[in-house]
């Protein structure tokens, strides 16, 4: 990951998973505001329901996950001339945890043997190994680097959260908004060191890598930028999903006007049992004071 195309590739396969969480999430999201829709439900994985046949039930994703670690394990070392060292080493252990996770996702999906949750669970000690690599490589950095890694460092631990929030709160889409909102600013700030250390573009101005404290005070602010591009890119595309859905004819308003309907009559029946029980405590009171 010592190069651009090592960061490209990783920033490249967060984001790519990122905006499949996101758009799959908001549409799960909108379905369950249906009339009769189904409960929303957070899940590790998505089926890819555009595919046809048994496959639009696989896990996919799951196999995408093992194809794109596989990539990365490979370009890692074909990159730096088929060497093995203590740097790549530690890289390809990172991209050997995310694809055991892509495993898992696929044996969860075939029932073979393993307790509920075990997806969570590899997610999480993936995510939780890739930051205990990226901690080792603050030592003996410039300080422009030290800064760079140490906010992807609080992006990486993130996601944690995020996962474990989902497991305790399944019925809830900010758990997994939260997921695909920390991978996709993962990602872009792996595209944003890339830039900023290896730069590919021929005469592009080059950082200070011992950063003065305007330049570390600029990574601060773009940093700060990414989370906002992110959040905008997030619901964007829930604009978007939900612009389509309706286009297709799903009326994603009669959920919400029944529940609305729900909490009105339940309104409207303790404002009528308030005025029969203050009527009753005004004849208490009167039959007292007589």
């Amino acid at each position: 990951m010592g190069t651009f195309m090592g960061h490209f590739l990783v920033g490249f396969f967060s984001i790519c998973f990122s905006l499949w969480w996101t758009v799959q999430t908001w549409i799960r999201y909108f379905r369950s505001r249906m009339k009769d829709g189904p409960k929303f439900k957070c899940t590790v994985t998505f089926p890819c329901s555009c595919l046809c046949g048994r496959l639009k039930h696989w896990p996919i994703e799951g196999f995408l996950k093992v194809v794109a670690m596989g990539i990365s394990f490979f370009g890692e070392i074909v990159l730096l001339g088929g060497e093995f060292g203590s740097v790549n080493g530690q890289h390809c252990t990172m991209y050997f945890f995310y694809g055991m996770s892509g495993i898992i996702d696929i044996l969860m999906f075939f029932n073979i043997l393993l307790p509920k949750g075990m997806d969570y669970l590899a997610t999480i000690l993936a995510v939780t190994v890739e930051g205990l690599l990226l901690g080792f490589h603050l030592h003996h950095r410039e300080e422009l680097e030290v800064v760079l890694h140490t906010l992807l460092l609080y992006v990486i631990f993130v996601p944690v959260l995020a996962v474990i929030a989902e497991m305790y709160f399944k019925t809830s889409p900010l758990a997994l908004f939260a997921r695909s909102f920390t991978w996709m600013l993962q990602g872009t700030w792996f595209l944003q060191i890339g830039f900023i250390l290896y730069n590919p573009i021929s005469g592009a101005e080059t950082w200070d890598l011992k950063a003065e404290h305007s330049e570390l005070m600029t990574v601060s602010m773009i940093f700060a930028w990414h989370m906002a591009g992110g959040f905008v890119l997030l619901l964007s595309i829930g604009v978007i999903v939900k612009m389509y859905m309706r286009c297709r004819g799903n009326d994603l308003n009669s959920g919400a006007s029944a529940m609305h309907s729900v909490l009105l009559k339940d309104s409207n029946d303790d404002s009528t049992a308030h005025m029969y029980g203050s009527e009753l405590e005004s004849e208490d009171e009167y039959q007292f004071t007589y």
